[in-house]
């Protein structure tokens, strides 16, 4: 699927935009900054979860781990 979004951008970071895609391509650079960020949500979310685990599902979490 392809989903079509439409961003301002302020001056200082439009400039930062252009310096940082050196005339290439700025929605590709838009796109990777956005999957890594999700990345970065979704391990978040991941770990806050495992931090909320208590009891036997803490003791599995951390038997599961002791393993790595």
């Amino acid at each position: 699927m392809t989903m079509s979004i439409s961003i301002t951008l302020d001056d200082d970071l439009g400039e930062e935009l252009g310096a940082a895609v050196a005339g290439g391509n700025r929605s590709a650079l838009v796109a990777q900054a956005i999957r890594e960020y999700l990345d970065r949500r979704a391990v978040d979310a991941a770990a806050a979860w495992h931090a909320s685990l208590t009891g036997e599902d803490a003791a599995a979490f951390a038997e599961f781990n002791a393993t790595w």
